[in-house]
């Protein structure tokens, strides 16, 4: 593959004797028989990409989690100021599109001081006052203390001055404007709008979804040089940082798109298509590692859908990072993004795309308790102390209180899988919500009244993950390991719905670290907690042990790579010419590696 770095795989030593006999990882039946001879792992031939990030994380270079303040220097470098990155990058330094540094310089997006002293301040609450993660509700801007009205403002999230002492003021979170506009305060009582920058509606405006230069969202810092270069700073779960020269045309560009999340392969474009829970890439894989994807698409819009719980970092549950683990589906040719959470998946929320913005659709609660470390109340009108199910009856793409219906009793927090027929397979309880179709607007139908309880394949105790594969009516299960967080033996049944029950079952050599399954075309691939990035790889036919993907120096090492810490944290898609797609969740250095293996 030109322009990647092809790696050559190791079994590692815990798994793979000098003989190659892979010592309890032999393939086993479910009555208990083990498969007669040994299984020895081939060598495997990969690439390690990553996409998500302008660097890899190789060199101690990677864009950080969560702009939350910064301050524009008049030589043109950016310092930022994050409440948390994975890596520890709390202070970043970037300048001419690169990271140059870590070091605090106290930067305050909230407060500027202008040419006469004056002392300008916006005024907020914080949206979660105890446990908040820097979300906070603008009440206003004063100056020196006192309450200022400016005109067509709606949502101050961002100050700073510009070279000719006019105030620079960001609107945004979930306000109409998303751009950065700009006041005459010669009158300080009386400020007088001059202009704007950047299209009125951001990310919503023109075509909405469809990401361009000046087209923003979540801007959480703003500031100007000394050659009066424009800088904009965005953070929404993922980072973003743009210069632009005087006249608006964009210099260069920083990302950090992820944050605890995975992306997952278009099963209709062969892969071309790339989704995460806001982000749509375009694929060209002749491109070089970390250059093959292209950020088309941001699906979140929080101005016409406030509750969008992408945009809330308060929607969580037992302890979870939110939304996470994204999988596309096709009902009746309409595309569809299911979503489940970081550990338990106490929700699955369901979007329906018009163009290229997700809107809330579908929600199945899999319990009635309250968020994690909040008094926020989320979904608007749920129904109290009972699991539910709510669907977008009237469109609006918000939570009503005609929209709910009750869950059925057999739910439990816990992964799952979405089949190509719409139908939800449940990890716990092993049961399917089965697809009825879609409604008048566009919403898939589930019910509590419409579910199929699910035999469980022979020699299976406690199903904790489940992977069902159409194509060839393969079911991938594992047993719940020490918590719901780790995961036992794997097993693989053949002819599932066809009436087989019986099963061949390994060990996955991440061995109790191990917390997550995929699997497409001939192989399943695990990997979980403290083995960081690395992937292993056994064969679907008979539970055999192919080998290991390692992140290479290509991204700095598996050192260089966090643990995979969510419970549905690698996604695989094979393409029509046989190549296998690999993403892996990789936080540390806040980015989805990839590994591309064609055997």
């Amino acid at each position: 593959m030109k322009g990647i770095r092809s790696m050559h795989a190791k079994l590692p030593k815990e798994s793979a004797p000098s003989n190659l006999v892979c010592v309890g990882l032999m393939a086993t039946i479910a009555a208990g028989l083990l498969v007669s001879g040994p299984v020895t792992a081939g060598e495997l031939r990969y690439s390690v990409s990553w996409l998500g990030n302008s660097f890899s994380g190789a060199d101690n270079k990677w864009v950080q989690n969560f702009f939350i303040h910064t301050k524009i220097q008049p030589d043109g470098t950016v310092n930022t100021w994050s409440h948390w990155d994975e890596g520890g990058k709390k202070f970043g330094v970037y300048k001419n599109g690169d990271v140059i540094g870590n070091q605090d310089v106290k930067p305050n997006s909230l407060e500027t001081t202008d040419k006469s002293g004056r002392k300008w301040k916006i005024e907020f609450d914080y949206v979660e006052p105890k446990f908040h993660e820097y979300d906070f509700k603008p009440k206003g801007v004063t100056c020196d203390g006192k309450p200022v009205k400016f005109p067509d403002l709606f949502e101050p999230m961002a100050l700073a001055m510009a070279n000719d002492g006019q105030l620079m003021i960001a609107d945004s979170q979930t306000g109409p404007r998303q751009q950065v506009l700009f006041y005459d305060i010669s009158n300080p009582d009386q400020p007088k709008l001059t202009r704007a920058f950047g299209e009125y509606g951001g990310i919503a405006a023109g075509k909405p979804g469809e990401v361009a230069p000046a087209k923003f969202w979540g801007i959480r810092g703003i500031g100007m040089d000394a050659e009066g270069n424009l800088y904009v700073a965005t953070s929404e779960m993922g980072s973003c940082l743009r210069k632009f020269t005087p006249d608006g045309k964009l210099l260069w560009e920083l990302r950090g798109d992820f944050f605890v999340d995975l992306v997952c392969a278009d099963p209709t474009t062969d892969g071309r298509d790339v989704w995460g829970i806001q982000e749509h890439y375009v694929m060209d894989y002749a491109q070089s590692a970390g250059k093959e994807s292209r950020l088309v698409g941001y699906s979140l819009d929080r101005h016409k859908y406030p509750n969008d719980p992408r945009g809330l970092t308060f929607v969580k549950q037992n302890g979870e990072h939110g939304l996470t683990s994204p999988q596309v589906v096709y009902l009746d040719g309409h595309r569809f993004l299911f979503v489940g959470g970081m550990f338990a998946s106490n929700f699955i929320n369901i979007f329906r795309y018009d163009g290229e913005i997700a809107i809330p659709s579908g929600l199945i609660l899999q319990w009635g308790n309250d968020l994690y470390r909040t008094d926020q109340k989320w979904p608007p009108h749920k129904p109290g102390g009972k699991a539910s199910i709510w669907r977008d009856l009237n469109g609006d793409g918000d939570y009503q209180p005609d929209e709910f219906a009750p869950n059925t009793d057999r739910v439990h927090p816990g992964p799952f899988w979405v089949d190509k027929k719409g139908n939800i397979w449940m990890a716990y309880g092993f049961f399917r919500y089965d697809f009825q179709g879609l409604d008048p607007k566009g919403n898939p139908i589930y019910s509590a009244d419409k579910i199929t309880v699910l035999d469980p394949s022979q020699g299976v105790k406690k199903i904790a993950r489940v992977v069902y594969l159409d194509d060839s009516d393969t079911l991938i299960v594992a047993d719940e390991g020490s918590d719901m967080r780790h995961i036992g033996r794997v097993s693989i049944c053949k002819g599932y719905l066809a009436g087989n029950r019986q099963t061949v079952s390994f060990e996955s050599a991440a061995g109790k670290e191990t917390a997550c399954v995929a699997a497409a075309g001939d192989f399943v691939f695990t990997g979980g907690w403290k083995e960081r990035g690395r992937t292993f790889v056994n064969r679907i036919s008979d539970g055999a042990a192919m080998g290991v993907f390692e992140p290479g120096p290509t991204v700095g090492g598996v050192e260089n790579t966090g643990w995979i810490d969510i419970l549905t944290g690698i996604s695989a898609f094979q393409r029509a010419d046989g190549e296998y797609l690999v993403f892996v969740e990789e936080d540390y250095k806040a980015k989805v590696l990839m590994y591309r293996w064609k055997p």
